[in-house]
């Protein structure tokens, strides 16, 4: 029979096994990724949101972007000198939901990365120019709902403050409506490097000194990249 002084020893080389396979499961992995470079790094940040999911903040706006589906493709990465910065080029196609906004998408995405920590994260969010486009057309929305013209104004791409870029009259009947409600119903997105090309199904609600008024219609929006930002290149109607 083994002593009370084999089973200490046996005990002490149990816990030292199991502390060294502790160590190994929180270090073996940072450790792989290191030896694969941050090129596989940063792909697997962005390949493990298809699992995760992705819930993106937009400024200004209270509810998240949430994917339902997505899937990047296509990722080169480039990484800046130094090796603490580096920028993932991929193409995105997600299904989504912005409140009751349902969100289809399908182009490219820039996703500039940091080293934290000694881990590839993404800078600011996994999606931010899908994250861009969606906030100037919910910005949109809100303006033409509370008849805010400076705002709408703003969405405007530099050269066309002075007017609203074509459909002056549409918008002047939409502004026109009593208790009006303008609600999208979905957006249709198609992101190139530095455009983007936006299909909307609208619904919009209101009153005329004659009648209520309770709309359904499509429109098509053309934006183009200005710094970090997306702005209607025309028409905002």
């Amino acid at each position: 029979m083994r002593s009370a002084e084999d089973w200490s020893r046996l005990g002490g080389v149990v816990i030292t096994v199991l502390a060294v396979a502790a160590v190994a499961v929180l270090l073996v992995p940072r450790l792989l990724g290191v030896a694969a470079g941050p090129e596989a790094e940063i792909i697997t940040a962005l390949k493990s949101t298809e699992r995760d999911g992705l819930s993106l903040t937009l400024p200004g706006v209270e509810e998240p972007l949430r994917s339902q589906k997505h899937y990047f493709a296509r990722i080169t990465v480039n990484v800046e000198p130094g090796g603490e910065r580096a920028v993932a080029w991929a193409t995105l196609d997600f299904d989504g939901l912005l409140g009751r906004t349902a969100i289809s998408s399908l182009g490219v995405e820039r996703v500039p990365f940091v080293r934290r920590e000694g881990e590839w994260v993404p800078e600011r969010l996994a999606a931010p120019r899908l994250a861009a486009v969606v906030r100037v057309l919910e910005s949109r929305r809100r303006a033409l709902e509370a008849g805010d013209r400076e705002a709408l104004k703003a969405l405007l791409a530099p050269g066309l403050e002075s007017a609203t870029g074509g459909g002056e009259a549409e918008l002047e009947r939409v502004l026109g409506l009593q208790r009006r409600r303008y609600r999208a119903e979905t957006w249709l997105l198609r992101l190139e490097r530095d455009d983007a090309v936006a299909t909307e199904a609208w619904r919009l609600e209101g009153q005329l000194p004659s009648r209520p008024v309770d709309e359904r219609g499509q429109r098509r929006f053309s934006l183009i990249r200005h710094e970090e930002e997306f702005l209607f290149s025309s028409s905002l109607m």
